[in-house]
């Protein structure tokens, strides 16, 4: 308490004169004495008597968890908070608004240096038991690009496989995108940079306290006060078509993230299998994701004809990566047969009598 009131002036006001029974009284009995004069407690600890301090603290990490150079140490104090349980089914509104204000960039998911504390964070929030059915769909979509996303950047190759195994699945059980569906992406988008909106900490205590004038005696501080709640705008949530629009979204950053795994011999077939499997289920994607599919594919294409070039890729990929057609005409360009078949360098001689 001492911490808050670090700013005020020393207090100037005359020590209190001791009553004269106070003074010969017994050491039990003057102790009853001091516990019976009145505390001269100032309004502002009344106030803080009743304050939120965990939604106060909870707004003021959204401010902050969207930066990428505040965004580790604010989320290990979200953490913190959602570990040791301090947050209620009060706060869940507002635990939900800071996952949203962390991922407002979602290229930040993809930072090495950010990369651990996001699959901590959306790994354990997905553990609380304090969101509602919808809010637990937007948080899956967000999971994709902080958990799924990061377990692409491994050296493990079981791990790998594993969770390219997972994004197949999760494109299985997509629709098929309507034009519905293109203008809920192209909605929903527009709206990203907005989201969230909080308002600042100030402006909360602001609306909360009370002015001095209101209790000049400092009597609310012996009255219990009821829990205070913050007021704040209606968090949105995202559509079920919006929802279906964005996970489309970051299954493609997925394999965004797989391109820069092609480094390692071991995930080259992978990485080639899943984007062929992503182009015969293009229907389940959006008109404007087109594109990015196209250019996967693309991608593919061209690191085949440099491994067959001799850019790369070891005998057996180069093998692999050889049509039947590729491989039987490269044969013929090496037989020595003459054009009257069996006549010639490459027969077996034994017409040449009969041919005079």
């Amino acid at each position: 308490m001492s911490a808050l009131f670090s700013s005020l002036p020393p207090e100037t006001a005359q020590k209190r004169v001791q009553d004269p029974a106070e003074a010969t009284a017994p050491p039990n009995k003057r102790a009853k004495l001091e516990s019976a004069q009145p505390q001269n407690t100032s309004v502002k600890e009344a106030q803080l008597v009743g304050q939120d301090h965990v939604a106060a603290a909870l707004i003021k990490i959204t401010t902050h968890i969207s930066s990428g150079r505040k965004f580790t140490k604010a989320s290990e104090l979200l953490r913190k908070l959602i570990a040791d349980q301090n947050i209620g089914q009060e706060h869940s509104k507002l635990v939900f608004e800071a996952l949203k204000a962390s991922l407002r960039d979602t290229k930040n998911t993809d930072d090495p240096q950010l990369r651990r504390e996001y699959t901590k964070l959306f790994t354990l929030a997905s553990k609380a038991e304090i969101f509602t059915p919808r809010e637990l769909s937007q948080l899956d979509v967000y999971g994709t690009w902080a958990v799924i996303r990061t377990r692409l950047h491994t050296d493990d190759s079981f791990e790998f496989n594993k969770t390219l195994k997972g994004i197949k699945e999760s494109i299985l059980h997509l629709p098929d995108a309507t034009e519905q569906d293109e203008q809920a992406l192209q909605a929903v988008k527009a709206r990203l940079p907005e989201e969230p909106q909080l308002p600042e900490l100030d402006a909360v205590e602001s609306e909360d306290a009370e002015a001095p004038e209101a209790d000049p005696f400092g009597l609310n501080a012996l009255v219990p006060e009821k829990k205070r709640k913050i007021k704040l705008a209606k968090p949105s949530t995202w559509s079920r078509e919006e929802i279906t629009g964005m996970k489309r979204e970051a299954l493609l950053d997925c394999f965004d993230t797989m391109k820069a795994c092609y480094g390692h011999a071991w995930a080259r077939t992978s990485v080639d299998l899943a984007i062929e499997d992503l182009v015969q289920q293009r229907g389940r994607f959006c008109n404007s994701q087109q594109a990015r599919i196209d250019e996967l594919m693309q991608f593919v294409k061209q690191q085949r004809l440099k491994r067959k070039q001799g850019f790369g890729g070891s005998a057996k990929q180069l093998q692999r990566d050889t049509t039947t057609f590729e491989n039987a005409r490269k044969e013929w360009g090496r037989a020595t047969i003459s054009a009257r078949g069996k006549v010639g360098a490459g027969g077996d001689h034994q017409a040449e009598t009969w041919l005079g």
